[in-house]
């Protein structure tokens, strides 16, 4: 991967790096802390209102039409205002607000317009929290140095799941909702002060911005296309893991352990990502991690107790971690400075979004109709023969400047 050489760094340059390494570092442990008090277990909240696997995967779905929607505009915003830390704190403190409405919420319909509320505010917080950390730590002087940062969010979710999840065992979903609500609200407020934007830059108009770029860049559609169905089988396994694991037998608590265990494994990836960029491009990161995605489907379609469940989430490192830094770097260097944000939230919306709504509505179908299994066969087909079309894709892409060289 080619990499631009960067002018030896003095004391003052490698101190600035330091200190927005640490503050980055302890702004994704408290944020992903706070996260996974509710996070992992929002698909056990709907099954505790009676929902039946096929309402939860509508919900889902709709949750993520609202990320369609919802992602590109705060992308945009962002961009416009030329602040993602501002507009990260806007979508805390309204997600820290709209999650309240969760405890009063009771049939299917008010669960499902809370739900659009909440999600309208929470959906883009990944991708802005990404590309402000990102940014900043390029401009400190270390292009590569996301993941070992990222990897302390890992941590801080990792930590957070085990204690959540043995709450929510010996009381119920509703019961932690509250605490969720308040870690949000002092996150928000911390963030007021923390500056390492530098000079804040001048507002663009929509006009200025010229967001019909997004549209006609080749890659960037091509790219999402593959996304897309990559995401397909693994958004389904992601919402519908827990019931798995209660199918089986297993406890409430198991399924924070298995959200520990996922972020265990993802801080690994995290950490040595750094490495892996300085020698592989991130779209075959990305193409890398469709295989263990494959395999964790595979190791989820044999499984026969709740400890098979909660170990196969160790492949959660070497598919979701890979593939998030994969197209965090990528979305970065394909994008024009000035809409990075906008490139950033756009994917999200795509393998988040797009492919939560057929994968949960599809994943949720099967469940009811088919079983556990056949939907884990079909997802581990859909995952690799995307990566396979993907890749003749780049082959040929590569091959047809040098035939006509």
């Amino acid at each position: 991967m080619n990499q631009t050489v960067q002018p030896q760094a003095g004391p003052a340059d490698r101190a600035r790096l330091r200190r927005v390494k640490i503050t980055f570092a302890a702004i994704y442990f408290f944020f992903m802390l706070a996260r996974a008090v509710f996070g992992p277990f929002i698909t056990l909240y709907l099954e505790e209102k009676g929902l039946s696997a096929e309402q939860i995967g509508l919900i889902t779905g709709i949750n993520s039409f609202v990320i369609i929607l919802s992602q590109p505009v705060w992308g945009i915003v962002s961009d416009k205002i030329q602040s993602t830390r501002k507009t990260l704190i806007i979508c805390v403190l309204f997600q820290a607000v709209f999650a309240m409405s969760l405890l009063i919420a009771s049939d299917m319909f008010l669960i499902a317009g809370a739900f659009i509320v909440y999600t309208s505010f929470s959906s883009s917080e990944g991708p802005l929290m990404d590309t402000w950390a990102l940014t900043s730590i390029k401009s400190a002087g270390d292009p590569n140095g996301m993941g070992p940062v990222k990897m302390w969010g890992c941590i801080g979710f990792s930590l957070s799941s085990v204690v959540s999840g043995l709450f929510i065992s010996r009381y119920s979903t509703s019961a932690i909702i509250p605490v969720f609500s308040g870690m949000l609200l002092g996150l928000g407020i911390v963030l007021f002060f923390v500056r390492t934007e530098g000079a804040p830059a001048k507002a663009s108009s929509l006009r200025e911005m010229q967001l019909g770029r997004v549209l006609k860049d080749k890659r960037f559609l091509i790219f999402l296309c593959y996304a897309f169905f990559m995401q397909l089988a693994h958004r389904g396994n992601f919402t519908f893991y827990p019931l798995l694991i209660k199918q089986l037998g297993g406890e409430n608590s198991l399924v924070g352990y298995a959200s520990a265990l996922m972020f265990v494994s993802e801080a690994v990836i995290m950490f040595l990502s750094k490495k892996m960029l300085k020698k592989v491009r991130p779209e075959v990161l990305v193409m890398a991690s469709s295989f263990a995605f494959a395999l964790w489907h595979l190791f989820l379609s044999f499984a026969r107790t709740p400890v098979h469940v909660v170990l196969a989430c160790l492949m959660d490192g070497p598919s979701f971690a890979l593939f998030t830094i994969g197209v965090l770097y990528y979305m970065d260097s394909i994008a024009p400075p000035d809409i990075r944000t906008t490139y950033q939230t756009a994917a999200y919306s795509v393998y988040f979004g797009l492919s939560g709504i057929v994968g949960n509505m599809a994943s949720g179908w099967m469940i009811d109709n088919l079983g556990y299994r056949p939907m884990y066969w079909i997802g581990m087909g859909v995952t690799v023969g995307s990566t396979v079309v993907f890749w003749i894709y780049r082959k040929l892409a590569n091959v047809r400047p040098q035939a006509r060289a």
